[in-house]
């Protein structure tokens, strides 16, 4: 949880990279690569071989389809502040146009 309190502080407006986000993010963009590229047969096989459910694995793949502007950010750390893997991970309606997951995730 992080409060954010708005003020004349130069420091408020900082970038803050989220290390558990951007591991969210780095695993889902691996996984979907081992598939592609065929070093895993399956997610089923990846959430195994992680010791993972294949319910979290499924909850994290989305976030391989971010847009790459949202993607940036998120590296970056300037991100909006409430947006964290938690936020993420909850959303199962992640829209896969990327102008909607803008407006969605509170970048436009």
């Amino acid at each position: 949880m992080r409060l954010v309190i708005k003020g004349a502080d130069k420091d408020a407006y900082a970038p803050r990279p989220d290390p558990v986000l951007i591991k969210a993010m780095a695993r889902a963009h691996r996984w979907l690569d081992d598939v592609l590229a065929g070093r895993a047969k399956s997610f089923a096989a990846i959430a195994q071989a992680e010791g993972i459910s294949d319910r979290y694995v499924g909850r994290l793949l989305p976030l391989a389809f971010l847009a790459p502007d949202i993607v940036e950010a998120i590296l970056a750390g300037t991100q909006p502040a409430d947006l964290t893997a938690e936020v993420l991970l909850r959303r199962t309606n992640l829209p896969i146009a990327w102008a909607d997951q803008k407006t969605l995730l509170s970048f436009a």
